[in-house]
């Protein structure tokens, strides 16, 4: 957008222009110029060529500050030796009057809104007999690390370092790569045990149980089950759940998944995790599933899982 703005407005400099240009000789004029700014940079600041009745269009590559009250933050020397002097958001047009004589030099500083270093910039228009630079580009450029404070630089590298902690564990959250470093994962590898006659012979009163499996590593025990609504009513989705052993000890509940809630439309598949060790019983299991607030619980027994080698 910016740049069709600037364009726009090179076109109409132009126009504007073209019934003095029949009137007088054609002066040559440079063409697009480019300033890069740079932050503790020492020496002149840079020179723009200008020339009386020719615009002379600066552009940025951040927003201009203003005023409260809406006007250009802008120092510049002489401005009444200007006719016009039109500002953007990150545009500047001016045009030197007559009153202005080859070899003077103005200083010119506009500041930006953004707060970021440099917070302004400060160029030196020269006015020229013979030509002008009609459209400069100035951007700032990127700031060095070394250039900001040890502390700044410090909290950088922190935040680095979280950000690449943050990756390695999301990179490690799912599949055997989990499995292997929360050393579950050990040389009997995971054992699945298909319950599909405890589901056939299970039906509750308002779920059906359509598939049954339970998954069983080193420090994981995993039951997976499918459930459809006999009736239509009110969804229903897992938020609780319990593992009770035959001698009434609990496991360690480590999540509780659901695809989607249940309904009479498609099965609804469920995954309860939890921790599990050497001395784990693999039979005579109770799963117990409620939503929110305990209420509508699902009670499932015969929940079996597969002895490791």
């Amino acid at each position: 957008m910016r740049l069709l703005s600037v364009s726009l407005l090179v076109v109409a400099l132009v126009t504007s222009l073209g019934a003095t240009a029949a009137a007088q000789p054609a002066l040559p004029e440079t063409g697009l110029r480019r300033i890069e700014l740079h932050v503790g940079a020492s020496g002149a600041e840079p020179e723009i060529h200008i020339r009386p009745g020719v615009s002379t269009v600066l552009t940025f590559d951040v927003k201009l500050a203003r005023e409260p009250a809406g006007r250009l933050q802008m120092e510049l020397e002489r401005p009444a030796a200007f006719t016009q002097i039109d500002a953007g958001d990150s545009v500047l047009r001016l045009v030197p009057s007559a009153e202005l004589k080859p070899g003077d030099r103005l200083r010119l500083t506009v500041h930006f809104n953004d707060g970021m270093a440099p917070p302004e910039a400060t160029v030196i228009l020269v006015v020229i007999g013979d030509r002008a630079d009609r459209l400069v580009e100035v951007f700032r450029a990127p700031r060095p690390v070394e250039s900001f404070p040890p502390e700044m630089r410090a909290a950088w590298a922190a935040v680095r370092q979280c950000q690449d902690a943050l990756a390695r564990a999301q990179a490690a959250t799912a599949g055997l790569t989990a499995l292997r470093n929360f050393n579950v994962l050990a040389d009997s590898g995971v054992v699945t045990r298909n319950l599909a006659d405890v589901a056939t012979r299970w039906q509750h009163g308002a779920f059906t149980a359509k598939q049954l499996r339970t998954y069983r590593a080193e420090r994981r025990v995993l039951v997976e089950l499918s459930l459809r609504a006999r009736e239509p009513g009110a969804l229903w989705t897992a938020r609780n759940a319990s593992l009770a052993g035959p001698g009434g000890e609990l496991l360690k509940i480590l999540s509780v998944w659901q695809d989607s809630p249940v309904t009479t439309d498609a099965p609804s598949r469920v995954l309860v995790e939890a921790e599990s060790d050497e001395t784990l019983s693999p039979e005579s299991w109770t799963l117990w599933l409620s939503e929110d607030g305990g209420g509508r619980a699902l009670v499932l027994g015969g929940i079996a899982f597969a002895p490791m080698e």
